[in-house]
């Protein structure tokens, strides 16, 4: 939905809203909210709704404030209508309604503002893929199907769930596209539109909350876990960048080799859990080509797959990194190396990635103030996960991921 301030309050008061979820998103990538009555949505315009930077970074101390942003409402189709809720992303910002400057919309943000200087406006569509398992089985995770790759029914026993899925995001104003079966047993992917990467960005954790909540309906559990089962194929978050301006064509190359360049330091906000290097460890390689393999696709003259992320980062973060670093390529007017060429693949392991993490000026730069807490929130979970050792299991029905 395309709403102001007062469409947003009209719509509420004709629809018979009865709560209103003010939606952010911390910086482990996990949706958050707080719920305020319909009539209080005013004054959260005007005055927002105080909450602690605890709930940003895993450490507190600072006072901030939810401001609603008009323009990123849902409805949510599986709350009852009499009474119904909505959800409303919000920009953090300071007490004094400054914005917050480590505010992961506010990043991203001010990133697609300065490739707008440029001369360039972007999009961003994405893939998504996630497993379905059964939810009646203790902490063991046992997959809903064991089908295959654009399987259809009844061999592919989550046809119906996607579609209930499916259904679900247009009710909430989102544009998916297609739907699809992958490769592992109980394993799908959902792909969208292009959007701007704001929007995009939204569109993604509100997507994973629909999963979510539409599984847990039809009794079973949804995981977006890089790699929840170690014998199946890992779930990536596939990221496909459009560039239009002037030279979009040459551009792009330049932004695609800016990426990758960057993508050692990226790679500890993009993939940001223990589990994600189940996925990784077998070594993307930092180049680009038609290869799977690779860490790049590029597609036709302006369009670059950042194949590499996964569902457990902060989508927010993650793009106002690659939008940062594919502007440096651009303004350093990069040649983009040739297909096939890398020198490195990407880290085996979590602890690898802080490592290199903590010694990036260029990650401190763009992750201004607070670059320290977000590290140790990110190492505070990986130790959560490692004392758990192989129950994966156990802490995908423990977690929010």
């Amino acid at each position: 939905m395309n709403n102001s301030k007062s469409d947003l309050l009209e719509y509420v008061l004709e629809n018979d809203v009865k709560f209103v979820k003010l939606t952010f998103c911390d910086f482990l990538g996990r949706q958050r909210n707080i719920s305020v009555l319909s009539s209080q949505l005013e004054d959260a315009f005007e005055n927002g709704v105080a909450i602690d930077s605890g709930a940003i970074t895993g450490v507190g101390g600072k006072d901030l404030k939810l401001i609603p942003v008009g323009s990123l409402l849902s409805v949510l189709p599986w709350r009852p209508h009499a009474g119904r809720a909505v959800s409303v992303f919000c920009r953090i910002a300071n007490a004094d309604g400054t914005p917050y400057v480590c505010d992961p919309m506010t990043l991203l943000h001010s990133e697609v503002n300065k490739l707008a200087e440029l001369g360039y406006e972007a999009t961003v569509a994405t893939e998504c893929e996630f497993y379905v398992f059964k939810d009646d089985v203790g902490n063991t995770l046992v997959p809903f199907d064991n089908a295959d790759y654009c399987a259809s029914a009844p061999f592919d026993k989550c046809e119906n769930l996607r579609r209930d899925v499916i259904v679900s995001l247009e009710d909430m104003g989102l544009k998916p596209i297609s739907s699809h079966h992958e490769r592992g047993w109980g394993q799908n992917e959902v792909d969208f539109e292009s959007a701007d990467p704001v929007s995009a960005a939204r569109n993604f954790i509100m997507f994973k909350n629909a999963v979510k909540n539409v599984c847990a309906i039809n009794g079973t559990h949804a995981s977006f876990m890089p790699r929840p089962v170690g014998s199946q194929p890992g779930s990536g978050l596939h990221l496909t960048i459009t560039l239009n301006g002037k030279n979009s064509a040459a551009a792009s190359k330049s932004f695609a080799e800016g990426v990758l360049r960057r993508l050692l330091e990226i790679t500890c906000f993009a993939n940001p859990t223990q589990n994600s290097y189940r996925r990784l460890r077998s070594g993307f390689h930092i180049t680009y080509s038609s290869d799977r393999g690779s860490a790049m696709r590029i597609f036709g003259n302006n369009d670059v797959m950042v194949r590499t992320p996964d569902s457990t980062c902060n989508i927010f973060v993650a793009l106002a990194l690659v939008f940062a670093a594919g502007r440096e390529g651009i303004e350093n007017n990069y040649k983009l190396r040739k297909e096939g060429d890398y020198t490195d693949c990407l880290f085996g392991s979590i602890d690898k990635a802080l490592e290199f993490a903590e010694k990036s000026d260029w990650l401190r730069e763009h992750i201004p103030g607070v670059y320290d807490d977000v590290l140790d929130s990110i190492k505070r979970r990986a130790v959560a996960e490692q004392a758990l050792k192989t129950d994966w299991e156990l802490f995908e029905f423990h977690s929010d991921i």
